[in-house]
């Protein structure tokens, strides 16, 4: 369960993945990947920022539910809940500069998707830090299986809900 640091109140409740749960999970990235990897990375990114046009829809509302389950001042959530929209255009200009195929004399660095990506989320900053992993990793192609932190699985959920609606197909990412 989750505990509004403010109120003490339960705000969520929910069960701990077992290692079923995290095998299925595992599978059903590894199931979705040759079809994500195979995605140009326009088609990925029309996905992508889906999910960034939804989180600045979401923005307050968000933020809301970042403040009541970290305890956080509400400019500070308000702050945390933009770093998806921002860390994108890094991304998409990370990935543009550093991949491609590059030929030296007989040296040829080719870029590839690695598989499945296992992203761990802090309790601290539950929705920055994950996704400065998960970005760069559906970018690329790869695809992701999130365990964000026990203290803070609220606003994970509710952010997961926001990559569903943004047409994630199943197994690209999935939380557990």
């Amino acid at each position: 369960s989750s505990i509004n640091p403010a109120t003490a109140k339960e705000i969520w409740q929910g069960k701990a993945a077992g290692a079923k749960e995290i095998d299925a999970a595992v599978a059903a990235a590894r199931k979705a990947f040759p079809a994500w990897a195979a995605l140009s990375l326009e088609e990925r990114l029309v996905c992508l920022q889906r999910f960034v046009d939804l989180v600045e829809k979401n923005a307050d509302r968000l933020a809301q539910i970042l403040c009541q389950d970290t305890g956080k001042a509400i400019w500070e959530c308000a702050m945390e809940v933009k770093s998806p929209i921002a860390k994108l255009k890094i991304s998409v200009d990370a990935y543009k500069d550093r991949t491609g195929t590059k030929v030296n004399g007989l040296s040829v660095v080719r870029h590839k998707p690695h598989g499945v990506i296992a992203v761990f989320g802090p309790y601290n900053f539950p929705i920055h830090t994950p996704h400065g992993h998960i970005l760069p990793a559906l970018l690329a192609g790869n695809t992701v299986v999130f365990k964000p932190s026990e203290l803070t699985p609220l606003i994970s959920e509710e952010v997961m809900k926001l990559w569903q609606q943004a047409g994630l197909p199943e197994g690209v990412m999935t939380m557990v």
